[in-house]
């Protein structure tokens, strides 16, 4: 029979072995290919963004890392595959604020918790977004469409790349700040509802300052209002929703990198180190900058930290809107 003090010796041997074998994991890691979930489709700037970190990342630490398109419900999907893999770092989420933050506060029934089922590794930059309106919309500016709104509630439509993500929650936020009501239409991603508000099947729209500038320039659809505190770099011309008639409208999204809940510390920091090193490559600079966007680099912490302000901002926003998954 192992008495106490044997059992003790045993566990400490175990317990070196573990932590041996842990450093070596750290010193080798990534030893084969490491996927890269995106929940959004070839095209989206979360696709763009994560195949510009992935390039990088795959050249510094010598091993490919895939992209992997999941895409559908706002990124959810996606999501919720993530944080059931094995946590030892092959299996990494690309993932924008909608499936953290936005979709947990938005629908209690997420199947993953973010502030457990997820171990942040940093963000990779902040956006502003702008909704814009196709031109048969009889509204020149923010104050125009939302007059327009309130005299026929319900009928003018807007899209978004699912329901309860950024692209949702931008427009309730302002339907919520102006006592008027449209009528939402999700799709899969930002393409699609990219089609069909130039072709006019959509009146509204929310989406990245890069993605629409080209269409606001070619005018297949006209600018309202950004959604950050300050003007876009892209569109100095276009208003900020504060400035247009919403005092205190302000919403941003956000990309990062996130590994499964319990993915060992020493891995987590490998790809912190090497992230924070991608960031000041020119490539990925040049990226951060078409989108008009701030780049981030927090670390594991902080990124933390970050997630529990946001998801209780999204609460009370949904409360405050009083939103729920069946709208």
């Amino acid at each position: 029979m192992v008495n106490f003090y044997q059992r003790g010796a045993i566990c400490a041997v175990a317990t070196a072995f573990a932590v041996a074998a842990s450093g070596a994991d750290a010193q080798t890691y990534p030893a084969k290919p490491v996927s890269l979930y995106v929940g959004f489709p070839a095209g989206s700037t979360n696709d763009s963004t994560a195949r510009t970190m992935a390039h990088q990342l795959s050249e510094q630490m010598s091993q490919q890392f895939v992209v992997i398109n999941r895409d559908g419900a706002a990124g959810v999907i996606a999501a919720g595959m993530v944080a059931k893999m094995k946590p030892d770092g092959y299996a990494l989420m690309w993932a924008s604020a909608s499936p953290v933050v936005m979709s947990p506060a938005y629908n209690r029934n997420t199947p993953y918790d973010p502030l457990k089922d997820f171990a942040p590794v940093s963000i990779y930059f902040y956006l502003p977004y702008v909704v814009t309106v196709h031109p048969s919309v009889p509204a020149r500016d923010l104050r125009e469409l939302l007059a327009l709104a309130k005299a026929q509630p319900g009928k003018l439509s807007y899209g978004s790349s699912g329901v309860g993500g950024a692209l949702h929650l931008a427009v309730e936020l302002m339907l919520n700040m102006s006592g008027t009501k449209m009528l939402h239409v999700p799709y899969r991603g930002t393409p699609a509802m990219t089609l069909d508000i130039l072709s006019g099947q959509i009146d509204l729209m929310t989406n990245s300052t890069s993605m629409s500038a080209p269409h606001i320039a070619s005018g297949r659809i006209r600018a309202i209002g950004v959604t950050s505190s300050k003007r876009s770099t892209q569109l100095p011309g276009v208003p900020t929703f504060s400035e247009a008639g919403l005092p205190g409208y302000e919403l941003v999204g956000w990309y990062s990198l996130l590994a499964p809940g319990g993915t060992p510390r020493d891995v987590v920091m490998t790809l912190h180190r090497n992230f924070v090193k991608a960031l000041e490559q020119p490539a990925v600079k040049a990226n951060i900058a078409a989108e008009g966007a701030l780049p981030g680099g927090n670390t594991p912490e902080e990124f933390g930290a970050y997630i529990r302000s946001e998801l209780d901002k999204y609460n009370k926003l949904v409360k405050a809107a009083r939103l729920t998954p069946e709208q």
